[in-house]
C-alpha cells in the first residue's frame, strides 16, 4: 500500500515537472505585454523622398503615397531626438495628413520593454487654439474691463463644473439627468454672483433660469422617452458605447440638452431681471404688475432672437449633417435619429428660452418690488 502511494507521487511529480518543461524544438511564447502610450510633439525638419506605392494604388484603386520624413521631437522624454517616419496618404481627406516641412505634428508612441514605435497621428492645432483663446479673452478684457473680467471668471467656473464635476460624475455611474441639474444650478448661481453681484437681481435671474432650464429638461426626457431616441447620433456617442456600453446613452442626451440651453437661457433670465431692476430704480412707484408687463415687452423682444440664435447654433453644429440629407424625402429626413436628435435639442432648449420669459418676469417683479418697496414703508 505504500509503495503505491509512493510510486503515485512519483508519477505526479514527474508529470508536473515535464509540463513546465520546453517543448523540444519549440519557443515558449511570452506573455503579450500591453504597450505604454504616448503623445509628443514634433516638427517636420524635411521630407526625405515622396513616393506612390503602385501596388496598394492597384488594389485600392486610387492614388497611395508614402512619404518619408525626418522629424524632431519637441517635448518628453524624447525631446531633441530626430526620427525618420513613415506617412502614409491614401486619398482619403478624412485620415490623411500630408506632411510639410516646418509644420508640427502631434507623435503616437508607442513604448514596449523591447523598443519603441513612433507615428504620425495628427497635426498639431495647439498653438493656434491658444492664439485664438488669448485674441479672445484680450477682448473681453479690453472691450468689457470689469465685466468682462468677471465673464472670464464665470467662464472658468462653468467650465470646471462641467469637465471636472459633471463629466466624471456621469462616468462613475452618477444619474445623467440629475447631474446635469446640480451642475446647472451650480453654474447658474455662481455665474450670476460674479457677473451681476450678489443682490436680488441675481437670485431672481437664477430662479428663473433654473426652473426654465429644468422644465426643458423634462420636455426633452418626454421627448426622449416616447419619440424614442437612443442617444445614438453621431460617430462619437457610438465610440463611447464601445468603450462604455453600461452607461445610459438616453440620460446623456437629455444632460447634453440640458446644459446645450443652459447659456442661452441664462444670457436671458440675466437680462430680464436686469430690466426690471433698472425700471424699478427710475421708477420706485412701479408695482409688481407694471414690473411684470415691463419684463415681458423686453422679453418678447429678447425671446425672438435668442431663439434664433440657439437654433442657428444647432444647425451650424450639424451642418455637415444637414447637407447630407438635403436630398432625402422629408419623411426620411425628420425619423432619421440624428437629424431628430438635433431638433429635439434645438426646439427644447428654445422652449426654456420661451419660459424663462415670463418665469423669471413674474419672480424679478415680485422680489425686486417687493425688496425696494420695504424701505420707504
Amino acid at each position: 500500500m505504500k509503495i503505491s502511494k509512493i510510486i503515485c507521487l512519483v508519477i505526479i511529480f514527474i508529470t508536473a515537472f515535464t509540463l513546465k518543461m520546453p517543448v523540444s524544438g519549440q519557443d515558449v511564447p511570452e506573455p503579450y505585454v500591453e504597450p505604454d502610450i504616448f503623445y509628443a510633439s514634433g516638427k517636420v525638419l524635411e521630407i526625405i523622398k515622396e513616393q506612390e506605392n503602385k501596388e496598394l494604388a492597384a488594389s485600392f484603386q486610387s492614388e497611395q503615397i508614402v512619404q518619408l520624413a525626418k522629424i524632431q521631437v519637441l517635448n518628453g522624454e524624447y525631446k531633441g531626438k530626430i526620427l525618420e517616419i513613415e506617412n502614409h496618404i491614401t486619398s482619403n481627406p478624412v485620415y490623411d495628413i500630408k506632411l510639410k516641412p516646418g509644420q508640427r505634428v502631434l507623435l503616437n508612441i508607442e513604448k514596449t520593454p523591447e523598443k519603441s514605435l513612433f507615428y504620425v497621428t495628427d497635426i498639431e492645432r495647439y498653438p493656434v487654439l491658444m492664439i485664438i483663446l488669448g485674441l479672445f479673452l484680450a477682448l473681453l478684457v479690453i472691450i468689457g474691463g470689469k465685466k468682462g473680467i468677471q465673464a472670464i471668471v464665470s467662464l472658468c467656473i462653468t467650465a470646471i463644473l462641467v469637465f471636472f464635476v459633471l463629466v466624471p460624475a456621469i462616468l462613475n455611474n452618477f444619474p445623467p439627468i440629475p447631474s446635469a441639474v446640480v451642475i446647472a444650478l451650480l453654474s447658474t448661481m455662481l455665474t450670476m454672483a460674479v457677473v451681476g453681484g450678489i443682490n436680488t437681481k441675481s437670485l431672481a435671474a437664477s430662479l428663473g433660469t433654473i426652473l426654465s432650464v429644468s422644465l426643458a429638461g423634462l420636455v426633452s426626457l418626454l421627448v426622449i422617452h416616447y419619440a424614442p431616441l437612443t442617444g445614438f447620433h453621431d460617430q462619437e456617442s457610438a465610440m463611447l458605447w464601445m468603450s462604455r456600453s453600461d452607461l445610459s446613452f438616453p440620460g446623456i442626451l437629455a444632460a447634453a440638452v440640458i446644459i446645450g440651453a443652459l447659456g442661452a437661457v441664462m444670457d436671458v433670465g440675466m437680462s430680464i431681471a436686469s430690466s426690471i431692476s433698472e425700471f424699478k430704480s427710475v421708477n420706485p412707484d412701479l408695482k409688481p404688475v407694471d414690473l411684470i408687463k415691463s419684463g415681458m415687452n423686453v422679453g418678447k423682444d429678447i425671446m425672438g432672437t435668442m431663439t434664433n440664435t440657439l437654433i442657428l447654433a444647432y444647425i451650424g453644429g450639424a451642418f455637415s449633417l444637414v447637407l447630407l440629407a438635403a436630398n432625402a424625402p422629408l419623411l426620411k429626413l425628420i425619423n432619421l435619429n440624428s437629424i431628430a436628435t438635433e431638433i429635439v435639442s434645438a426646439i427644447t432648449g428654445s422652449i426654456g428660452i420661451v419660459l424663462c420669459t415670463p418665469i423669471t418676469a413674474v419672480i424679478s417683479a415680485y422680489l425686486i418690488g417687493k425688496k425696494q418697496e420695504e424701505p420707504s414703508e
